[in-house]
């Protein structure tokens, strides 16, 4: 309750205000009545005090020192009995309390300070249950908007009328989810950016309301807009603006917005429940799909339908990873698995956002510390996979400019059938690979195969495996891991051109244990590595391993 409208109060009749009538609009949310000497230290915060000043009657530069020590301490005003034991209220006293916008009262003689306490209190705790019950009914109503079915929209449009001002819903992301009134993409990105703008400089979202000048369309000027964080999810929060100033402490407005921002959170972190339960389903499928668990081209249509995957498109796939996971990780206070995953998943909404921004029609998941992309190359006018690398570097680049943080892309050739889209999965995470090994950083790697592997993709498959089989011998079904260590220096030999010293560093092992590996090749396969029609033979059937 405002000190001006419990001052107006009949029990208060009789008594009038000396000083600091610029506190008049302080909030009272308790009365006391005290005579100890020692009475600031038990004074509390948008405290209405009541005296006779007994305790310093004898001490006037004590209430100089009292009302001093209330202002600072932000107690709503000092109500004093002058009639009893101070007859008067020094000028001093008086000159400090209007200097500070501290209220001071001079009470009669009648009623008394018990009964003045008493009826305050009864008046403070009316006005409060209103107020609950006021914000009770609005909860329910915008509850009720929520389970009807509604949706949010709706409960922003209530909520708009209740305030008579415009309201906008942004997540996380600083996405509109909902309006009340219609503004152009332009204004809205305008407010996303100054908030963005913001948060650079200071954590916004631990506040309770934040002020921003915002500039409309078709206005001169700008116009205050009040910002309410919401939780959007357990650990990330959007935000709730209304243009108008809203006042600092407790009215029908304010509570208006805090039980729509209660029943907004509730309903965001439900959604995000659901996307994020959908998102573990699409994650699994792509992980069937490219690790080429689906032999059925209708079936993969079938199930990928609903994520907008089409079998009259073709498709690049593109593998992605953040360069020194650890490093990164490592620099996170709280390493548990839970903050992990909302460090993944906060990557991964960034990087959805700024591929939407980039390219027309795309699909994002995720394999384990891998962001997976297919890209529809349709869309492209020309060279489908140059403007890809050009994208991407937009990419690589805004990820590292706003996130500080390194990533790089391996991109394989275009798959012109969903069948075939495994095979550019593997052409990516080779090319992806290749750029680790050559220690490289913030890289993008394309598979340089192309030509080779149209080619042989165009060979029936059984062919394919008859060749395979004979040239790898027992290397080429083998799982064992001495055997696997063959091949994989087989491979980085011949692609670094019989070159000893950078197969070694490649692979990260001693010049002698490659110079065993290969010896030891050339014994099982029965090849000369130094001959060239050997090399190109191995080099065909390595390329076939990739395919098959």
């Amino acid at each position: 309750m405002k000190l001006g409208d419990l001052l107006e109060k009949p029990i208060f009749n009789g008594g009038a205000v000396v000083a600091g009538h610029n506190g008049l609009n302080k909030d009272v949310k308790s009365v006391n009545m005290m005579d100890a000497p020692d009475i600031i230290n038990f004074l509390k915060k948008e405290e209405l005090l009541l005296t006779t000043g007994y305790s310093i009657k004898n001490h006037p530069e004590a209430l100089f020192e009292l009302v001093a020590q209330m202002a600072k301490q932000g107690c709503a005003g000092l109500a004093l009995k002058t009639q009893r034991f101070l007859k008067v209220i020094p000028d001093d006293v008086i000159e400090v309390a209007n200097q500070s916008g501290f209220t001071i009262i001079e009470l009669p003689v009648e009623p008394s300070l018990g009964d003045i306490v008493n009826e305050s209190l009864k008046l403070i705790l009316e006005e409060r249950t209103e107020e609950l019950h006021y914000a009770l009914d609005i909860h329910r109503k915008f509850s009720e908007i929520i389970i009807s079915g509604k949706g949010l929209y709706e409960v922003i449009d209530r909520l708009a009328k209740l305030i008579e001002s415009p309201v906008v819903l942004m997540n996380h992301r600083l996405e509109t989810i909902a309006a009340s009134r219609k503004y152009g993409d332009d204004f809205y990105y305008e407010i996303a950016f100054q908030i963005n703008e913001e948060m650079k400089k200071r954590d916004i979202t631990s506040q309770e309301k934040l002020i921003l000048q915002i500039q409309f369309p078709y206005m001169k000027g700008k116009r205050e807009a009040t910002l309410f964080p919401v939780q959007t999810n357990v650990y990330q929060k959007g935000f709730l603006i209304i243009f108008k100033h809203i006042p600092e402490k407790t009215s029908a407005t304010l509570l208006a917005i805090q039980q729509a921002a209660n029943v907004t959170s509730f309903e965001l972190m439900k959604l995000h429940a659901v996307e994020q339960n959908a998102r573990m389903l699409k994650n699994e499928f792509f992980t069937d799909f490219v690790e080429g668990n689906y032999t059925s081209e209708k079936d993969i249509e079938k199930r990928g339908k609903f994520y907008n995957l089409n079998s009259k498109h073709h498709y690049i796939c593109i593998a992605s990873k953040l360069d020194e996971d650890e490093e990164l990780y490592g620099s996170i206070l709280d390493t548990s698995e839970t903050n992990m995953q909302i460090y993944k998943d906060s990557i991964y909404e960034q990087l959805r956002v700024w591929l939407r921004y980039y390219f027309d029609e795309f699909i994002i998941f995720t394999k384990g510390d891998l962001y997976l992309i297919l890209v529809e190359t349709e869309s492209f006018i020309g060279d489908a996979e140059s403007q890809v690398m050009v994208k991407l570097k937009e990419i690589q680049a805004e990820v590292y400019e706003n996130l500080m943080i390194s990533i790089s892309f391996g991109i394989g050739n275009i798959a012109e059938q969903l069948l075939h889209v495994p095979n550019s999965y593997q052409e990516s995470l080779d090319a992806l690979r290749s750029g680790y090994r050559s220690q490289k950083k913030q890289f993008i790697q394309t598979c340089n195969t192309k030509g080779v592997t149209e080619l042989l993709r165009t060979v029936a498959p059984q062919k394919l495996k008859d060749f395979y089989t004979s040239s790898l011998k027992s290397l080429a079904e083998s799982g064992r891991k001495d055997e696997q260590d063959l091949i994989e220096t087989l491979e980085m030999y011949i692609e670094k051109n019989g070159q000893i010293a950078d197969t070694a560093k490649e692979l990260f092992v001693h010049r002698n244990t490659v110079i065993y590996r290969i010896k030891k090749c050339e014994e099982r396969l029965n090849v000369d590595l130094k001959k060239a029609e050997d090399i190109h033979k191995l080099r065909t059937a390595l390329l076939i391993r990739s395919i098959i």
